[in-house]
Formats: structure tokens, sequence, C-alpha cells
């Protein structure tokens, strides 16, 4: 039986109902309406995610302001049940509708898990922390299943048998052809002698130096005309082969387009695994083309997040993100000149607006997220820099969740970019493929 992660806010007291269950009814409408509205607009899952995973969000952020518009529909006196406006509930519903979403709905899922995964770093969520890693683990699972179908190798790869079904044989009349016996008998008649009725031979047979020759010239005629007009019936019709001939190449070009699928299909996973050790042994970034040893370390841990983002479809297991924070870990911390290599995040958000390097991620962002509006990904940050100057502390506290002050190693700057880079794709409608590199 699914969980309703409702109740468990209730348990551990973070919401407080008074034992009410009629005020439970309202909140359950609440999240099955707000689940509705995110099937239907999934671009959401990152906003409702982030907002639900920080007990600090202002009590006017939009997504908190569409929560409790959603919530007056089934109680329109809530105002005036609390002195302030239910935060703390409105954050249960949001994660309760995201579960019932992500459940039904594989892109949706994606983004929970991604956005999830950064958003908790950063947010004080201790006494919710078991609710939410029970969350986390339970759509993580079923993200993970639905990817290792993806990324899978088969151990046998099994083709269907040949389909073609021969055409059926053509049917003819056909009449054997018979001698007129009594038109050959006349003729060899005539040929005897002059006493056939027309063209007979004027010798006797006692003239056998004249007779013969005629004889044998008048009966070759008549039985050469007899065979050659059996031969003429027993001519076959013609039979047009263009047609069955097309089918069965036909046939065959179907069964080896199929072959090949499978065969593609099959290896697609191990394919995949086998170009990120290269790319993870090369440290070359298709982006830039350049190595990323070459590049200042946080700049190459963005472009390795983006460019591992190009490589992985949506649905990638978890271990992508580890797979990514220890590729980034090989590039030598040494070359960094910054405190313990870790940076605060003020600076990288600054940097990923404005750095020249970050123009292919700038683009991309800008195709995956709309301008930032109320608690959302940095990605809308990085992508919308109309106004490119600093952010200040408080604003990207509000935007983003994270203190602007808040430290990042290398690894976790790139893991925590790609996060947001899959979480994005998986619930754009139209998703780039291929951002073209400037």
């Amino acid at each position: 039986m699914e969980q309703e992660f409702l109740l468990k806010f209730l348990e551990i007291g973070a919401i407080d109902l008074k034992g009410d269950d009629t005020k439970l009814e309202r909140l359950r409408s609440t999240a099955k309406d707000l689940s509705a509205a995110l099937r239907k607009a999934p671009s959401k899952t990152a906003c409702f995610t982030m907002v639900a995973a920080d007990p600090n969000i202002a009590a006017t952020d939009p997504t908190v302001e569409e929560a409790m518009a959603s919530l007056r529909k089934q109680w329109e006196t809530v105002a005036n049940a609390f002195a302030r406006r239910p935060v703390g509930i409105l954050r249960a519903i949001l994660l309760d509708a995201i579960m019932q979403a992500a459940r039904s709905d594989d892109a949706i899922a994606v983004a929970f898990v991604n956005t999830a995964r950064n958003a908790l770093v950063h947010a004080e969520t201790a006494n919710e922390s078991e609710i939410w890693r029970e969350a986390v683990s339970e759509i993580e699972k079923k993200v993970d299943a639905r990817a290792e179908a993806e990324w899978a190798t088969p151990e046998t790869i099994t083709v269907d048998p040949f389909q073609y079904t021969a055409p059926s044989p053509v049917s003819t009349s056909y009449e054997a052809p018979t001698v007129n016996k009594s038109e050959l008998r006349e003729n060899i008649y005539s040929a005897a002698g002059p006493w056939g009725a027309s063209n007979s031979n004027q010798y006797h047979s006692s003239q056998p130096q004249h007779w013969a020759p005629i004889f044998a010239d008048k009966m070759s005629v008549a039985i050469a005309e007899v065979l050659n007009g059996m031969a003429e019936e027993l001519a076959p019709a013609p039979v047009d082969l263009s047609g069955p001939l097309s089918q069965l190449a036909k046939a065959v070009t179907t069964h080896v387009d199929k072959a090949l699928a499978s065969f593609s299909g099959a290896t697609a996973g191990l394919q995949r695994r086998t170009n990120l050790l290269w790319w993870k042994e090369a440290l070359y970034s298709p982006s830039v083309h350049a190595s990323y040893l070459d590049l200042p370390l946080f700049e190459a841990s963005a472009l390795m997040a983006l460019d591992l983002h190009e490589q992985v479809p949506t649905y990638s297991p978890a271990s992508v993100s580890a797979f990514l924070r220890e590729a980034i870990r090989c590039l030598p911390a040494e070359k960094d000149d910054q405190d313990n290599g870790e940076r605060d995040v003020a600076s990288l958000v600054h940097d990923a607006r404005t750095a020249a390097f970050m123009r292919p991620f700038r683009a991309l962002a800008t195709q995956y997220v709309p301008e930032p509006v109320g608690r959302g990904p940095l990605l809308s940050l990085i992508g919308h820099t109309q106004n490119s100057g600093v952010i200040e502390a408080t604003t990207l506290r509000a935007l983003v969740g994270v203190d602007a002050s808040t430290k990042m190693t290398p690894s976790e700057w790139g893991t925590y970019l790609f996060r947001e880079l899959q979480s994005a794709r998986a619930t754009t409608k139209s998703p780039t493929k291929q951002v073209k590199k400037k």
C-alpha cells in the first residue's frame, strides 16, 4: 500500500489538526488537486519540491500562494483557523501532492529526486529528515528501475523469426493439345502418290528415283506442321514475378531492420557506459574542445556537469551523479587557488552568470526554465541574466534556497548543476537535444 505522507507529518507533530478528521480530509483533497495540477504542468516540480523541503520558506512565495489558494477551495475559513499562514501544513500538502504525481509520472519522479537531493542538503529539516528519506528513497527506486531497463545489457539477444507469406500459386487453365488424325492421314496419303486430293506426289512408288525425294519432302512438311502446332500450344504463359519478389525483398529488409534494432537496443547501455569511461579517462570537454586539466577547477567542474548531461538520457540511475563526483575528483586540486579547494555559492553563481566559458550552459538553461519568480532552480538565475550584476545574499537565498556564504567543493558544485539540468530536462515540454557550442 502506498504511504500517505500527510499522515507522517501528523505523526511527528509537524502539523496539528487537533484530531479533526474533517480538516484532514480537506488537506487530502487539496493534495489531490495540487497533484492533478502538477501532472498538467510538470515543470512546476522543482519549485514544489524546493518549497516543500524548506521550513524557512517565505509565506509570500508564489508556490506557497498557489498551495494556499488550492486549500481555500476546500476550506474556506482556513485563514481564521490559524494565526498566520500555515506554511508547515502547506509544505506537507505539497510533498504529498508531489508523491502522488511522481508515482504515476516518471518525468516528475526524475525531477523530484534530483531537486530533492540538492535542496535537502541546504534545508533545515532535522525533524522531518526520516520522512524525506523515505520519500526520496521510494521515488529514486522507481527512477532507477526504469533507468536500469534502458541501461542494461542483456546476456542474449533474441530476434523474432523471419515473417514472410509466400504468394498463392497462379492457377491457369490448360488443355493438352491433340493431333488431327484425319488431316494428318490426308497429308500422308497425298505424299504417297498422285491420288491425293491436293498437293499430291506426281510419281508412283514404282518410280523410286523420283518418288522418294518428293515423298520425303512432303512427309517432313506434314509432320513438321503438326509438331510446330503442338509446340505453340504447349508454350507456357508468361508469369510476372516482380510482385512476389518485391514482397520478399520488403520482408527481408524489415527482418534485418528489426534484428539490427534489437542488437542496437541491447548494446546501447554497454556503449553508453563505454563512452562514459572513455570520457572520464580522457578528461576532455566536447563543449569547449579543451582538456579539463587545462581549465580552472570550478570552471572544469561546471563544464563536466554540462557535458555529462548531454551524454546521458533523462532516465539515468542515481549512480550517474556519483560517477560525475568521482570524475571531478580526478582533477588536480592543487590547480585551484581558493580557500581549501572551496568557494562560496555567491561567487560561483556570479561566474556562472557572467563568465564566457558558461555560455553553452546559459543557453541550455534559458531553454529549460523560465525567469526566476519565487523559489526555483538555480538554472533560472544562470539562464536569465538581464541583470548580470551581483545578486544580493537575501535574494539568492529567497530564489534558490541556498545561503550566499555556503561553501562548495568542485565536485559538489558540478553535481548540483548536473542534477538541476537532469531535473529541468525531464519536465520541459520541448527540451533541447543539443546546444550549439560557441
